[in-house]
């Protein structure tokens, strides 16, 4: 009798605890009726279990092995079950969490980490999200508190604030932000100085890129001003086409902080504006006038800062006489634009290059070889840690002269593959396509980009830096608005002006977009999702164990 009930007491609290334990996967809430009674249940008939297996060790007056056994084991399970509800019940209180997508286990940008360990002042991160249970916004806060997190490893000058923007509206008002976004919030401030980034969108979350250029503005205390020459058809910040537009290049350098405009110089004023620190000449299809040329040098005289972007020209130049620009660069900088195109026949594409880093030397023995990695030159700043690939099409050679003035430091940044060489008869490649490689044109490797440094009187340059520095590149295509977005492309050009301006902590690979969206699940679909991947599979494991030893049992 006491045997049949220990068993009938036995069979009860362990269906009874199997149906607790779906229960609670399934609610996902442990004080609940429903989870509760059945877990009270399981309590009491263990209990009478228990009970019954005492009285009948009593009746035999002496523990069996295997009756010891079974209720050793009964209880450490019991026991091991009791610390996992325990355990349960901490987590989800504390509501701790892992983020395990690619997105929460990739490491910051090296731009990132220089940015946050250069500072030296302290920067206040104002989070206002909503205190409410929507997915997408506990998602956004989530992930932007788990990125901050990794921030503030690299600097203790970060100072966090988590706000409600219904109940902190005041704090809105007062930095003059009169629309907050529903899905999150993030104001930088340090001083007068602050950066709004709402979050918005179906996946929205604190873009690393959009953290860090943010971070950017509100640390530099002024905004570099960068002109785009106009008036010889050049890549126009205003044109929005793919191939012939330049407003993403506007668009990233104001990111980072730069400030950006156009600039005509008028023949009856010529004069470059004395708070310009960078100009910029975006592919000029005709040639300078010669005041502008004047004006050019009186800017470089004085301790500017100078861009030139330079596609092959299809037709000469127009205006007659001579050419001025090249003629200039050369004198003033020993700086060589060459009249050809580089091309290579090794391709499908032959106006196209592909550049990148390479350990080893293009060839076994080849002169200043053990400057370069690849096509990159390993000892200037700008190209030094560079390990993205640069694309570049319809290109022509800029190198420096064999007899430079001695006071111009300068550096070939760019260079092709072997396998190019610098076609001469630009005429006939133009009309036919087609070229094939003279004995008497250079052959590769072909410098494309060269980089230059000319001291100056510091006293002359008004905002009190002591050199000239111009950087010249033989393609534009790479600076396009449908180009300029590859990585390889956006990096060059961004640490080019980094250098020029002389903010080297900003010459690093930058931070790119994440567009994996999260999967939303439904709160129902969330709970079965649970249940099939815990009790679901438990329970087939372990019917399927019964089944095969009751089965084994028969055969015997």
């Amino acid at each position: 009798m006491v045997k049949s009930g220990r068993t009938f007491f036995g069979l009860a609290s362990l269906a009874c605890l199997v149906l607790f334990l779906n229960v609670l996967v399934w609610k996902q809430e442990f004080f609940l009726a429903a989870v509760l009674v059945p877990l009270g249940g399981a309590l009491l008939f263990f209990a009478g279990w228990l009970i019954s297996a005492l009285i009948m060790l009593a009746e035999h007056r002496a523990i069996e092995g295997r009756t010891a056994g079974g209720l050793g084991a009964t209880i450490s399970t019991s026991l091991f079950l009791g610390i996992c509800i325990m355990v349960y019940l901490f987590l989800s209180a504390s509501r701790l969490s892992w983020d395990l997508t690619e997105e929460g286990r990739r490491s910051l940008s090296t731009q990132t980490v220089q940015v946050l360990q250069s500072m030296n002042t302290e920067v206040e991160v104002l989070c206002f999200f909503l205190q409410v249970e929507e997915e997408l916004v506990t998602i956004a806060r989530d992930k932007t508190l788990r990125f901050l997190d990794q921030c503030k490893e690299h600097t203790a000058l970060l100072k966090i604030e988590l706000l409600d923007p219904t109940i902190d509206r005041a704090r809105l008002e007062a930095m003059n932000i009169t629309h907050a976004s529903v899905q999150g919030t993030i104001v930088l401030r340090t001083g007068d100085k602050q950066r709004v980034i709402l979050l918005s969108g179906g996946s929205p979350r604190l873009e690393e890129r959009d953290f860090t250029n943010a971070l950017i503005n509100v640390l530099r205390k002024s905004e570099p001003r960068v002109y785009f020459m106009t008036g010889h058809h050049e890549r126009d910040i205003l044109d929005e086409d793919e191939e012939s537009g330049a407003t993403i290049f506007a668009k990233l350098l104001q990111s980072e902080a730069y400030a950006v405009d156009r600039l005509g110089i008028k023949i009856s004023d010529p004069e470059i504006p004395m708070d310009a620190d960078v100009v910029v000449i975006n592919n000029p299809k005709m040639d300078l006038h010669p005041v502008e040329i004047e004006a050019l040098a009186g800017f470089m005289d004085r301790g500017g800062r100078l861009l030139l972007l330079m596609d092959p020209w299809r037709t000469p130049p127009s205006g007659g006489g001579e050419e001025k620009l090249r003629p200039y660069l050369e004198k003033s900088f020993g700086i060589s634009i060459g009249s050809d195109i580089v091309i290579t026949d090794a391709s499908d594409n032959i106006w196209r290059a592909e550049l990148t880093v390479d350990d080893e030397p293009f060839e076994m023995v080849e002169e200043d070889f053990m400057e370069f990695r690849g096509s990159f030159n390993r000892n200037h700043p700008i190209t030094g840690n560079f390990d993205q690939t640069l694309l570049m099409q319809a290109m022509r050679s800029v190198s420096k002269v064999k007899k430079a003035p001695a006071e111009v430091a300068l550096t070939e940044l760019v260079r092709t593959t072997p396998d190019f060489w610098a076609e001469s008869d630009t005429e006939k490649l133009l009309q036919t396509g087609q070229a094939q490689k003279d004995s008497k044109e250079r052959g590769g490797p072909i410098p494309l980009a060269v980089a230059g440094i000319l001291p100056v009187d510091k006293g002359a340059n008004p905002k009190g830096k002591g050199d000239a520095r111009i950087v010249v590149v033989g393609d534009s295509d790479f600076a396009a608005n449908g180009n300029i977005i590859i990585p390889g492309n956006l990096n060059f050009l961004l640490n080019t002006f980094a250098w020029l301006t002389e903010s080297e902590d900003l010459i690093a690979i930058r931070p790119t977009g994440r567009e994996a969206l999260p999967l939303i699940l439904s709160s129902a679909q969330q709970r079965t999702l649970a249940w099939v991947s815990i009790m679901f599979t438990l329970q087939v494991i372990v019917l399927t164990g019964v089944g095969v030893h009751l089965l084994r049992r028969r055969s015997r």
